[in-house]
């Protein structure tokens, strides 16, 4: 790939990962931290827009890191060669903020980059955003999920929704340092993020049921499967890795 493509000079490893997911309609940048995944991912959308191929962009990262997309990640990176704007989500916004979100309505010659906290989607407010955008900008569009750990418990109403709002999206990614933080079964909902199915299981439970130990349990009246241990983690780590 040509560096004249670039605002900022790449490291080999950027250009390698670029390379790897460039293309490709689902994607995870899993760098570990300092390794420049906000950049790779910033190449990787001004790539496809210079290729016609993406004209929006949904962003969306935790609340203290959301902001930092918007005032040092996208002017940093973004090619001088992409015509774009950014417009960031505002839970509670002012007359001007609010202009500014609506904004995303009206066309415009270039890419738009739309930025959301990830908490904003345990809201019907901010599901109810997100579900519009891919509606209206999806088939040309890229959603994102910096440290997508954010969603790795499959039962939480933001990783529900936002699995439902990817799936109208062309391009995906997700982007962390280590998928699994503290059980295998954080990987499910990241992935499915991803695509329905990606990680080969077709459900929650027919993921835990390949890839954990179980053992029946009761509270009273109320019996359910807890999980004791995992198995068949080198095929899952083949997975992850494709």
């Amino acid at each position: 790939m040509s560096t004249n493509f670039f605002k900022t000079k790449p490291y080999d490893h950027q250009i390698e990962a670029l390379n790897r997911g460039m293309s490709r309609a689902s994607y995870g940048y899993l760098m570990e931290m300092g390794t420049g995944k906000s950049k790779v991912l910033i190449d990787n959308l001004a790539g496809l827009h210079l290729q016609g191929r993406v004209n929006f962009a949904l962003i969306i990262a935790p609340k203290g890191v959301y902001r930092n997309w918007v005032a040092k990640e996208i002017p940093e990176h973004m090619s001088d060669q992409v015509t774009h704007r950014v417009i960031r989500w505002v839970a509670s916004p002012n007359k001007t903020q609010q202009a500014e979100m609506q904004s995303v309505s009206k066309a415009f010659d270039g890419l738009t980059i739309f930025v959301m906290n990830v908490e904003a989607f345990s809201t019907v407010k901010g599901r109810t955003a997100g579900e519009w955008m891919a509606k209206h900008f999806g088939k040309t569009g890229m959603i994102a999920i910096d440290e997508s750990t954010t969603i790795k418990n499959h039962k939480a109403k933001r990783s529900k929704a936002l699995m439902k709002i990817a799936a109208g999206f062309a391009y995906r990614r997700i982007l962390t340092g280590s998928p699994i933080t503290k059980s295998p079964m954080d990987a499910y909902s990241q992935f499915e993020f991803l695509g329905p199915g990606t990680l080969g299981s077709q459900s929650y439970y027919a993921f835990q049921g390949r890839y954990a130990v179980t053992q029946k349990r009761k509270m009273g009246r109320i019996s359910f499967e807890q999980v004791v241990g995992y198995r068949n983690l080198d095929e899952l780590t083949d997975r992850i890795d494709q």
